[in-house]
């Protein structure tokens, strides 16, 4: 008897054990199919935010160069005599991006000109001098060239503050360089630089420390922190096809670095790397990398973002442990590994709602960004990088089409007299009005200050005139209220209608002649080039 009540004893117990052992081995099972889905999810979603990221950073940096190369359309299509009114042009690009610093407008001298340059340069500023920095000094240039052909020294500078009036008569003798310059020549597209020290921190910080400014040396300018990056436009003779300059934009890498990328992954906890593979970054190729990103460990994501010269490699690295609220979900899994299946359904929908929020918000996020890097901030209508996009595939799809150039007449004076915000007014004035008047099919951009152009199919001439005269005389006939005051805007055109032969830069010199043109016969008015 006492045998049987042992067997008995051992039987009770031995089910529920084997239940138990059941159970939780379901449990462990479970826990370590939502452990990888969990690990899966938290991967596609760092997969994706670094995919948008890269892009979001390669969009920003062709932002930029869009912006310099409008400063270098200023300077190839404008004669040098309008040069001087660089700070005025430069204004707008500078102030249209967070990123870029200053706009350096570095003109070509030669040994045949540099007689005159310095001559033209000395009425300007009696201090002007052409200098370069050695690693040892600073050196004014003697007027030999030895083997180089020509330099290219700082004429112009935007903003003009005083440690950037400084700059004004450097040149470079880096062989790095000297690459750029060529290359620039040659390919015909801007360059990218590795990230370098700004020189006018150099020189802010020497004044600073009381010393002379002649006191620069390559390496006082070395040890400064890399927080710049050169952007290099050429700028081209229209007639010779010869390089006449170079449009060099400053941009501050901060800004990429701290807005672009930080804000865009808010939420996602990841450390970034940023590695320059270009030319010259051999000595500093990491631009950029996240507090702690040696001590933490984990999975790394690299996605490539390819420049015009450069490619730059963005590390992004998910830590290895997990997030406390993934922990405590497979904490309450296991404690409740009765009802294992319940907690599986909703865990997992869980995990699946919160990818999709995350990739909802950053797709709205990225669409928003899109949005922007092709509008104008002001009017919201399309912007110069859209407007180029929108002429190449015209010309591509070998239509007839009409171009059409509009200037606000006297915009400087409206402000001058009535200050910059009611001049922003006037062009979001001028763009509804100019907008209402246009075919669904036709576009209308801002290209930058008072610019406006306008691309329509429309090519029959006398229709074409109806549409320009109904847009003079709306614009002049809308009262524009200030202060109590009655203030009129009146419109200068010009319009060009392509030929088979024509492609965008001739097609556009066309038209800046027939807006010349329509402002020679007295502005409000309108001149159509056949």
């Amino acid at each position: 008897m006492p045998y049987l009540n042992l067997r008995l004893v051992t039987r009770l117990k031995l089910v529920p054990l084997i239940v138990s052992m059941m159970v939780l081995l379901l449990t462990v099972i479970l826990v370590f199919v939502i452990n990888h889905i969990q690990t899966n999810n938290q991967q596609a979603v760092l997969e994706s935010a670094a995919s948008r990221q890269a892009d979001l950073l390669r969009d920003q940096v062709n932002s930029d160069i869009d912006f310099i190369g409008s400063a270098a359309n200023f300077f190839q299509s404008s004669s040098p005599s309008n040069w001087s009114n660089f700070d005025l042009f430069a204004k707008e690009v500078v102030g249209s991006s967070k990123s870029l610093m200053s706009l350096q407008w570095l003109q070509k001298v030669t040994p045949e000109n540099i007689d005159n340059f310095i001559k033209l340069e000395k009425n300007t500023s009696s201090n002007f001098n052409i200098y370069t920095i050695t690693k040892n000094e600073k050196l004014k240039f003697n007027g030999n060239f030895s083997d180089i052909p020509a330099i290219y020294v700082v004429t112009d500078i935007y903003p003009r503050t005083k440690y950037n009036l400084d700059i004004l008569g450097y040149y470079s003798i880096s062989q790095r360089t000297q690459y750029f310059f060529d290359n620039i020549r040659t390919t015909k597209q801007p360059n990218v630089s590795d990230s370098v020290s700004i020189l006018s921190d150099t020189l802010a910080s020497i004044t600073n420390d009381d010393l002379n400014k002649d006191a620069i040396t390559i390496d006082t300018h070395h040890k400064k922190n890399k927080r710049g990056l050169l952007i290099d436009y050429p700028v081209f003779n229209l007639d010779s096809n010869e390089m006449i300059g170079v449009v060099v934009g400053v941009v501050d890498l901060t800004v990429y670095m701290n807005s672009v990328i930080q804000h865009s992954l808010n939420g996602i906890h990841s450390k970034i790397k940023i590695i320059d593979t270009g030319i010259g970054s051999k000595d500093f190729p990491i631009m950029y990398k996240s507090k702690g990103w040696d001590l933490t460990k984990g999975t790394i994501f690299t996605r490539k973002v390819t420049l015009p010269n450069r490619v730059w490699l963005v590390e992004f690295k998910q830590a290895n442990e997990k997030q406390e609220q993934d922990l405590w979900v497979l904490v309450g899994i296991a404690c409740a590994g009765v009802i294992i299946s319940v907690l599986v359904y909703f865990i997992v929908a869980f995990q699946r709602g919160e990818k999709e929020r995350i990739e909802a918000q950053l797709k709205l996020k990225t669409k928003e960004l899109q949005f922007l890097v092709n509008r104008d901030v002001l009017t919201k209508l399309r912007n110069r990088r859209s407007f180029n996009q929108y002429i190449d595939k015209m010309f591509s799809r070998e239509t007839t089409f009409t171009l059409i150039s509009i200037d606000i007449d006297k915009f400087k004076s409206i402000n001058d007299n009535y200050g910059h915000v009611f001049g922003d007014q006037a062009l979001i004035h001028v763009a509804t009005i100019v907008h209402g008047l246009l075919a669904k099919e036709d576009k209308l951009f801002r290209l930058g200050g008072d610019e406006f152009s306008i691309i329509t199919q429309q090519i029959n001439v006398p229709e074409v005139e109806q549409m320009l005269f109904k847009i003079c005389h709306a614009v002049n006939n809308t009262i524009l209220r200030y202060k109590g005051d009655e203030i009129y805007c009146s419109l200068s055109i010009g319009a060009a209608i392509s030929h088979d032969d024509d492609d965008v830069e001739t097609l556009m010199t066309r038209t800046d002649n027939a807006l010349y043109e329509s402002k020679k016969k007295g502005r409000n008015c309108f001149f159509i080039s056949l």
